[in-house]
């Protein structure tokens, strides 16, 4: 699998494609991440492989050269900017965490690009508990604190079980961590206390998904329940499960699958 460049008059951003190249334009924008998604192009291949045949399916990274006070509307503008550029009108599109915050924000100014909506594990704010754990993270990323940013991160993201029996993945991959994918990583979190969408929900006319996850650490429940309420979306809950739902959880995919290929 190629991973692709797009370059435009402001950014350029990396991106992979996957699918039935005639299908809908599927559009995955995923959580802020410790690596580049890039690097884990073959493994999300697989994971959405039922989706494939009737999707046209792409996966955007972070814009390159990520300015300091980079925000999630700053996201949202160079996202929809690529799709753009890369002809992506009348997408499904997936949001993930702040994935999902992007999603929303492109799905109220753009809504041309977004035929359905999805988002999992998410907000329309920043509370003031999941602040500090972004918080948290930033300030272990800027010091150097690979240990301490490693198991924040574990500890909110991923469930008990998942962590300790990926414990040694974990410790082995922060220690592959680079200076400046701790610094990028810090500068795409930073900022995101600042989002607010809430006045704007009940602008996404198209129709929406909402997973969330009752042991989601970072968000809850009740910031979905707030999205779907506000937008007549679909709320669907999944029980005894992490923030990280999307990854741990292979039943959200058959959710998803129902959602976009009904009529």
């Amino acid at each position: 699998m190629n991973i692709e460049t797009i370059k435009t008059e402001n950014i350029t951003m990396r991106y992979f494609r996957f699918g039935n190249e005639n299908g809908q334009p599927f559009v995955i924008i995923p959580g802020a991440a410790l690596k580049s998604v890039m690097l884990s192009a073959e493994l999300i291949a697989a994971q959405y492989s039922s989706l494939a045949g009737d999707f046209n399916i792409y996966v955007f990274d972070r814009r390159e050269d990520m300015p300091e006070g980079y925000s999630v509307y700053d996201m949202a503008d160079d996202t929809a900017e690529a799709m753009d550029a890369l002809g992506l009108n009348g997408a499904v599109v997936y949001g993930v965490s702040q994935g999902g915050m992007t999603a929303q924000t492109i799905a109220v100014l753009r809504p041309e690009l977004v035929e359905k909506l999805i988002l999992c594990s998410t907000a329309p704010y920043v509370p003031e508990g999941a602040a500090n754990v972004l918080g948290e993270w930033a300030e272990c990323a800027e010091n150097r604190d690979i240990t301490g940013l490693m198991k924040a991160f574990a500890k909110n993201v991923y469930s008990g079980t998942y962590c300790e029996k990926y414990r040694d993945v974990f410790a082995a991959f922060g220690q592959s961590l680079t200076d400046e994918e701790l610094g990028r990583f810090a500068r795409s979190i930073k900022n995101t206390g600042s989002f607010d969408i809430r006045e704007q929900l009940g602008m996404i006319k198209c129709p929406v998904l909402v997973i969330a996850a009752d042991m989601d650490r970072i968000f809850g429940i009740e910031l979905s329940a707030e999205i779907a309420e506000q937008t007549g979306g679909e709320l669907v809950i999944c029980r005894g499960q992490s923030h990280a739902v999307y990854d741990e959880d292979p039943e959200i995919l058959h959710r998803i699958a129902g959602f976009v290929l009904k009529n």
